[in-house]
């Protein structure tokens, strides 16, 4: 019996019995529980007075319980609150009920170590997932790329300084094989200039980093994991400003804000942020010709054609807290900026008039609406549309050195003289639905349709009107099916996905030499499951499983005009991935101590990879057939009080090449059978300690200390098999040391931080061995108003 036909009679199994349950299932109520600021709390215990039955709020605060007809005492508790009882009338209909819950003063600090909030109830459910609370490191200069490349199975590999291009992987997953999302909507909605290289740590309260496995609720294509951006979600008053400055010209602006009329209840919301750095940092022993001794010698020079700028600004208007919708948002964004091109995957190869920039504009609706049909119905509905121009520039016939001299060339820098534009146009709309069949039984649904028209040509040869735009249309169903079993202590999630692509484009027909249009087409369903369980209070187990498939992205076919080259014969890639876990909770006293560990298995065929092109110092996605990776993660984490808190991770990976025979042949064994995947770190790890103490130079204020560590070992740079055994091109180990101290005043409300990056100067390489900036200085003032 096949794998999904077992999974399929175990579901209608699981559902028989729950519909069985359900009709001996006594008359219920609904509600929500909140606390003194109208925030949904979950993990909220409740239960039947001098029973034992009882419930749990979800992540929202939602709660239905099912009781006899009749009047009974519901007691809601939840550690850091106090304990709340409400007589409630079950079998007569009448409104959902609210409950408030007011703070126990008492215990706040202790709960600010053992309460389960929502990072800690994420990290112990059923996906692997890494959960950031943001909202703690609002004070930092750092941006949410260099936050999330200190976590667990993360690395994050940066070609450059502020608004260079990066690679993101998780568990030896990267590229586009990652999604990243913003409240569950895709980031590149936003237009380029707005990525986690560029966004403000204030714009977040937490982010979500899965691994391997994805919800249905982002209902994405990725294969290696997803990253959700969650920004704040309260409806009271705020405003959170600050500004950065530092070495290389560096600058950093952010206005967050919100307002709400009570009388009319009308919402505004605003986000915004200017970054600009020159990025003019030392390159260290770099090949200078000299023209008295005739020899290249190594110098230490400056970049020079590396300057990045960008602005965004979003504002939403809209309602919550109504009869017809609990929330119901309009909004609009702008993104432009601005981007000098210094170097491509090769930094022998230097540029002096290479440039690209653009803008992108976003309008969107959302709309969401629990307990609707007598509380067993959750929706939620995104509509967006959003239209950006991309303009890459090269047009100087010149060579140029790293000391900024050049020569006259017959071509231009990057080989072909170009103003290339990119028109894109893209419709996303996303339906979600969670449907309550009975307490701790759940069905979910979600659909996505992403349409996106591409419009590509050379200015200085071409016109948009003559050039035939490619179109790229992904529909992704997911249903899943959720059971909690044994007060959550077991919690099992089955779902599936159906993913259908339709693709028309321009090919090249050799024989008449021509570009002709043509259509491609994909679908398949994937599957999996994942599950957990609670085996005391603080020890539980997880694992999970999933048979994906990853779209090619339009970037990937078409290219960026830059760095990327276009490559129209791309393959959806497909992956079985597995994933187990273990974690352990313990607190004595002031003291809380958690340590977690979990292994992987990625199984992928026709991988997308990055390829260099060492002529013109681009890139290109090709598939690589086949791909096996595994993998071993370790995190622990102690804190005491509100005083210390102390982080460590390490992460092992290995990818290696699982094709034997080349270019589809039953005798040639591959080059690269058995061998390691390059360019891809296969160990990292962080340390990183926190001092901080409150009320020691003035009332109502704290002083933080924080240093981190970064140890990345050596990695090959090319395949190990090619050229001399002697000679091949590694990465060396990277060992890097952070430190900082940030002063806080008026309960928050005035804050200043200051921060080292790379204290020792030490001499940093990323992706494909192109050089990072050394020691460098931060300032950063911030005042929040609330």
């Amino acid at each position: 019996m096949k794998l999904y036909q077992r999974i399929f009679i175990f579901l209608i199994f699981s559902l028989s019995m729950t519909l069985l349950n359900a009709q001996n299932a006594g008359f219920s109520v609904q509600g929500v529980v909140q606390n003194d600021t109208k925030q949904g709390l979950g993990g909220v215990n409740i239960f039947v007075e001098n029973t034992k039955i009882k419930t749990q709020t979800d992540q929202n605060g939602n709660f239905r319980m099912s009781y006899r007809k009749g009047e009974a005492v519901l007691v809601f508790s939840l550690e850091g609150y106090k304990k709340f009882r409400k007589k409630i009338n079950f079998g007569s209909e009448g409104s959902p009920v609210n409950i408030q819950l007011t703070e126990d003063q008492a215990v706040v600090e202790e709960v600010t170590i053992h309460g389960k909030g929502k990072v800690k109830a994420l990290q112990d459910g059923a996906f692997t997932v890494n959960a950031i609370d943001v909202a703690k490191l609002a004070n930092t200069t750092a941006d949410l790329n260099q936050v999330l490349n200190r976590t667990t199975g993360i690395k994050v590999r940066q070609q450059g300084g502020v608004g260079s291009d990066y690679n993101f992987s998780i568990n030896g997953m990267s590229g586009k094989a990652v999604k990243f999302f913003i409240d569950g909507v895709p980031l590149e909605m936003l237009g380029k200039g707005v990525d986690l290289s560029t966004l403000p740590v204030n714009i977040a309260d937490r982010v979500e980093i899965y691994k391997g496995v994805v919800p249905i609720h982002l209902s994405t294509d990725a294969m290696g994991g997803a990253v959700n951006i969650i920004t704040p979600g309260s409806s009271r008053n705020y405003l959170d400003a600050g500004i950065s400055i530092g070495s290389f010209n560096t600058q950093r602006i952010n206005l967050n804000g919100q307002f709400k009329d009570d009388k009319t209840g009308l919402i505004m919301r605003i986000n915004s942020f200017y970054n600009h750095s020159d990025n003019d940092y030392t390159m260290k022993d770099m090949k200078i010709w000299n023209a008295a001794q005739n020899e290249y010698q190594p110098r230490n020079v400056k970049r020079f054609n590396d300057r990045y700028q960008s602005v965004f600004g979003m504002a939403e208007v809209g309602l919550e807290n109504k009869s017809w919708a609990d929330s119901f948002f309009l909004g609009m964004s702008q993104s432009v900026f601005d981007k000098q091109i210094q170097t491509g995957s090769n930094q022998e190869v230097v540029y002096g008039g290479v440039k690209q920039n653009g803008a992108a504009n976003n309008y969107f609706l959302k709309y969401k609406k629990a307990n609707l049909f007598n509380g067993h119905l959750d929706v939620n509905v995104y509509a967006g549309f959003s239209r950006s121009v991309q303009k890459a520039t090269d047009t100087l016939m010149r060579k140029y050195s790293w000391d900024g001299t050049f020569e006259p060339s017959a071509t231009s820098e990057k080989g072909g003289r170009s103003i290339i534009m990119q028109h894109e146009d893209r419709l996303y709309s996303q339906v979600g639905a969670t449907y309550k069949i009975v307490d701790h039984h759940k069905l979910i649904f979600n659909y996505v349709v992403d349409y996106l028209k591409n419009t590509t040509f050379n200015q200085l040869e071409e016109r948009k009107e003559d050039v035939s735009p490619a179109k790229m249309t992904k529909q992704i169903l997911s249903m899943a099916y959720q059971q909690d079993f044994f007060n959550k202590h077991w919690t099992n999630i089955f779902f599936a996905k159906y993913y259908k692509v339709g693709l028309q484009k321009m090919v090249f027909d050799p024989v008449t030499r021509t570009d002709n249009p043509a259509k491609d087409n994909f679908s398949s369903w994937g599957y999996g499951f994942a599950t957990t369980v609670r085996i005391t209070r603080g020890l539980g187990v997880k694992g999970s499983f999933e048979r994906s498939y990853r779209l090619v992205e339009p970037q990937e076919i078409f290219g960026d005009g830059v760095a990327v080259t276009s490559n129209m014969n791309l393959k959806p890639e497909t992956s079985n991935n597995v994933n187990v876990g273990l974690y352990f909770n313990h607190h004595w006293g002031q003291h809380a101590f958690r340590v977690e560990g979990a292994g992987y298995i990625r199984d992928t065929k026709d991988f997308i990879y990055t390829v260099p092109n060492l002529y013109n110092s681009t890139f290109k996605y090709e598939n690589l057939s086949n791909i096996y990776t595994r993998g071993l993660e370790g995190e622990l984490s102690y804190q005491y009080k509100r005083l210390l808190n102390v982080l460590m991770n390490v992460s092992y990976n290995k990818a290696y090449d699982n094709t034997k025979f080349a270019n589809n042949s039953e005798d040639v064994i591959s080059a690269t059978y058995k061998k390691d995947v390059p360019n891809q770190p296969w160990l990292f790890g962080n340390v990183n300690v926190s001092i901080g103490k409150d009320d020691w130079l003035q009332k109502d204020s704290r002083v933080e200390f924080y240093y981190g560590l970064q140890m990345t070992e050596w990695f090959y740079k090319n395949w190990k098999t090619y050229g001399n055994p002697r000679n091949i091109p590694i990465i060396p180990r990277q060992t890097l040391h952070n430190i900082g101290i940030s002063y806080s005043m008026k309960n928050g409300r005035y804050n200043v931080a200051l921060d080292v990056t790379n204290v020792g100067d030490a001499l940093a390489y990323d992706n494909f061995k192109l050089q990072k900036q050394g020691r460098a200085f931060y300032i950063k003032f911030r005042y929040l108003l609330k």
